[in-house]
């Protein structure tokens, strides 16, 4: 994997948000949990519900946009720092701080036409993701550091990191049963290929996103809660089409339409 670029920035600064409670999380009395310091393996709806949620995600918060535009048009507003909010069908708030820079590397007040190369965003966003299989409420922190700004360079190089927390809940259809999750991500951008014009292909063409999760997971049905713990890898390898592949500790594969979120199955 690509050593990802940090300009002023450690790894420890880009911090953790605060996870908000979601509706439906609650613990009954009756409930048995896994022996300490014991990681539980995952199952094959464990790792469904958690690609749903990346996938959900991918197509909510999408990792080459911010705020709802594309990473070029937030370039060519041409502000440093930039506050944007937002409202929409998922309910998410953004924050965005921007800085650019040339060719040489110096820092620039503004994006200039023509001089500027590169910039870093700093993004913040809270909010709601509800799709038709689960509800979340999120916290994301992303730093990405956007290479070819340049007029002629034709794709943007995408490389970075995210904290992520999430609260999620799955039901069952006849309400017999329902899964929640607190979940808490450190991820990676590496090398992620994306046009500028993107009217010739809206979706990255290449590169990865890995996140190593920590989830702790309820499930609650007629017998009480059973409570297990998780240490899992995620990872999206895109490939320039509307469905990059998702892979979940490993073992799980699946097809994620970056548009609906939807996930599919793959063979294993």
């Amino acid at each position: 994997m690509a050593s990802i670029r940090f300009r002023g920035m450690t790894r420890y600064a880009l911090g953790l948000l605060v996870v908000v409670t979601a509706a439906g999380c609650g613990k009954s009395a009756s409930t048995s949990r896994p022996d300490s310091g014991t990681d539980a393996q995952v199952s094959q709806q464990t790792a469904d519900d958690l690609a749903r949620h990346f996938g959900a995600s991918l197509a909510g918060l999408p990792l080459d946009r911010a705020a709802g535009s594309s990473l070029t048009a937030t370039a060519q507003q041409g502000r440093s720092s930039i506050t944007a909010r937002m409202l929409d069908e998922g309910e998410l708030s953004w924050s965005l701080a921007i800085k650019f820079f040339a060719a040489d590397g110096s820092e620039q007040l503004t994006y200039l036409h023509g001089t500027t190369a590169s910039m870093t965003v700093d993004a913040r966003v809270h909010g709601r993701l509800v799709t038709a299989e689960q509800r979340a409420q999120v916290g994301v922190h992303r730093w990405l550091d956007v290479q070819g700004l340049l007029p002629d360079e034709t794709t943007l190089e995408i490389d970075g990191a995210s904290s992520d927390t999430a609260e999620c809940a799955y039901a069952s259809g006849d309400g017999s049963e329902e899964r929640t999750y607190h979940l808490l991500s450190a991820g990676q951008l590496a090398d992620v290929m994306k046009l500028k014009d993107e009217s010739a292909n809206p979706y990255p063409l290449s590169g990865t996103a890995r996140w190593d999760v920590a989830a702790d997971a309820f499930t609650r049905d007629p017998d009480g809660t059973t409570e297990a713990h998780y240490q899992v890898t995620v990872v999206v390898t895109f490939n320039g089409t509307r469905q990059p592949t998702i892979q979940v500790d490993e073992r799980y594969s699946y097809r994620v339409d970056l548009v609906t979120g939807e996930v599919t199955r793959l063979p294993s």
